[in-house]
């Protein structure tokens, strides 16, 4: 038996390997695949065929069943409306036969006594109905008496804020801070409520309650203003009772007592001032004021003494001794009506204006009660921020203004 070069004899059913291993291959071996192929597509196409026909008996299942619930809504829709078209009939001719009984009835004597009677009971039903509506007004007036707040002759309340009552005083307060009302003012109700001072504070109050409700206070840049603002009412309320505890009308009087026999024998002089905190900003005011600018509101907006920025700069009567010498040099070299040019104190940089001047001769002690109070509140001031920095080391860094040299 001859084989081919791969061992495979002529008839294909023997194969030899190289090794000498004969293997016996049939000659319908190449049959099996193809009709696996063949019935392996007529599987799938008996799938597809009962998935369409399950498929198709789905849909045809639905749509006869939405035929019979159409049909039965339909049919139920005609017998409704058949039925209520009876009943409305029915009744239509039950009230027109009622009504014509009615009038027939009316004009005999029973109908009479019964329209009397009726008429007599319509009255009766319109007093009781008014006496309700009177009373509902007195349960409502009541009602707004309850809301009124209580009466406080002391410190009157202007409103109310979610339950809680605002105070005269706190108004005072809230427009004090802000410089609506000067320091010395007094503020009554009617006039808080003019100026609009309440309704500003209720919008305040209002919009920092929404402030807090959002988070606001967390947020670094209020936090730093909050600070600030925390730290200039804490300033103010002490230096105010370091002032209460020294100014007092005791001290006033020997102040008095003491320099009386100078106050006759020296000139004094009445000023105003404006007190700023560098020179550049006291020149500035002084171009402002040869334009033409008011001296008592450049005072009000941008001086930084409290004690006189409220009234327009105005420090009163003072004579020499009265003063620092500083302020008091320029002072009584200045001509009346008449700025003089900025100059600088322990307490800053002054834009002074003397508007009048006199020889003293025996001042009473009730014209000048005012002033010599002023300068008590004004040293008070003085010393006290003096002993604060001498227990505590204060340093300043300001920034350098000499010229560069490296060039």
């Amino acid at each position: 038996m001859s084989q081919g070069v791969n061992g495979e004899d002529r008839k294909g059913r023997v194969v030899r390997t190289p090794d000498g291993r004969a293997f016996a291959v049939s000659g319908r071996a190449g049959a099996k695949p193809a009709a696996f192929a063949a019935a392996t597509g007529r599987a799938v196409f008996s799938a597809v065929k009962l998935v369409f026909r399950a498929l198709w008996k789905f849909i045809v299942t639905v749509w006869r069943l939405a035929e019979a619930l159409d049909s039965a809504l339909w049919r139920g829709a005609k017998l409704a409306a058949i039925t209520t078209a009876r009943a409305l009939s029915a009744t239509f001719r039950a009230s027109g036969a009622a009504f014509a009984e009615v009038f027939r009835w009316l004009p005999t004597r029973s109908g009479r006594a019964y329209a009397a009677g009726s008429g007599v009971v319509l009255v009766l039903c319109a007093l009781w109905a008014g006496d309700e509506i009177r009373n509902a007004r007195a349960a409502a007036t009541a009602k707004d008496s309850v809301l009124r707040p209580p009466l406080d002759l002391e410190d009157p309340i202007l409103a109310r804020i979610d339950g809680r009552f605002v105070h005269l005083s706190e108004i005072a307060a809230a427009a004090r801070a802000s410089g609506q009302i000067r320091a010395d003012e007094t503020l009554t109700a009617r006039t808080a409520f003019e100026r609009g001072l309440v309704e500003a504070y209720v919008e305040q109050r209002l919009l920092a309650r929404a402030a807090t409700e959002q988070g606001l206070q967390r947020d670094p840049g209020v936090q730093r203003r909050i600070g600030a603002a925390r730290d200039r009412i804490l300033a103010s309320a002490y230096m105010e009772e370091r002032i209460d505890a020294a100014v007092t009308p005791d001290r006033v009087k020997r102040l008095y007592d003491s320099q009386v026999d100078v106050t006759r024998l020296g000139d004094e002089v009445r000023a105003r001032h404006i007190l700023v905190a560098t020179e550049e900003e006291a020149k500035s005011i002084v171009g402002e004021l040869k334009d033409g600018a008011d001296f008592a509101a450049l005072a009000r907006a941008r001086s930084l003494d409290r004690a006189t920025a409220p009234l327009g700069g105005e420090i009163g009567w003072f004579t020499r001794d009265m003063m620092t010498p500083p302020f008091a040099a320029v002072a009584f070299a200045t001509p009346p009506g008449e700025t003089a040019e900025p100059f600088t104190t322990e307490f800053g940089w002054h834009v002074l204006q003397v508007t009048e001047r006199r020889a003293t001769s025996g001042v009473p002690f009730a014209s000048v009660e005012d002033n010599v109070r002023r300068f008590l509140t004004m040293r008070t001031i003085a010393q006290t921020i003096d002993a604060l920095k001498e227990d505590d080391d204060v340093f300043y860094f300001p920034p350098d203004t000499s010229p560069d040299r490296s060039n």
